[in-house]
């Protein structure tokens, strides 16, 4: 099955890019949405604009603000919990109540990956748009240049970008969506 995903570009002072007009606003995880944005190139331009595109070039400057201050909040929230429960695991230990080993590096784990998922898409956003914190963003330049897709061959459970072939696989809320695109 060939599916075409429709994107908007963009443009900022570190290069031309697209994001995804359709699974950024379907993923379950806010975070998720920073992996969809590419670099112009890789995409083919599109005469109109597609109409599966929940993105618009009217909203995609305070769409990528907007995610940018989300996630830069997110990731320190995610980061501070992460340090909270190790500070209270310690402490316990320290004074010596057992308070289950594995139940305890078992919720670690789990929050160092929501730590790092956030702190990667903070990564990404802060590339693209040339910006550390939320305060920059008004300097910030966000100029909107069309639409364009990216073709996907999905066979099975395989898809020829990787991206998407790990979104389809952990995020419930792409892969169900996956059926309204054409």
């Amino acid at each position: 099955m060939r599916v075409r995903v429709p994107y908007v570009l963009f443009e900022t002072k570190t290069g031309s890019y697209g994001v995804d007009a359709y699974f950024s606003l379907r993923v379950s995880k806010v975070e998720r949405r920073a992996v969809l944005i590419k670099r112009e190139d890789s995409l083919t331009p599109a005469s109109k604009k597609p109409e599966n595109a929940l993105i618009t070039t009217s909203n995609v400057e305070e769409y990528l603000k907007e995610l940018f201050t989300t996630i830069h909040h997110l990731s320190h929230a995610r980061f501070r919990k992460r340090g909270d429960h190790m500070r209270r695991w310690n402490i316990w230990r320290l004074i010596g109540i057992p308070t289950g080993h594995k139940r305890h590096v078992d919720e670690d784990e789990r929050l160092s990956e929501e730590s790092r998922e956030a702190l990667l898409a903070l990564s990404i956003l802060q590339r693209v748009l040339g910006v550390k914190n939320p305060s920059e963003l008004e300097k910030s330049r966000i100029v909107p240049k069309g639409y364009a897709f990216l073709e996907l061959r999905i066979e099975g459970g395989n898809v020829s970008d990787p991206v998407y072939e790990e979104l389809l696989r952990i995020d419930p809320g792409a892969g169900m969506t996956l059926g309204w695109l054409k």
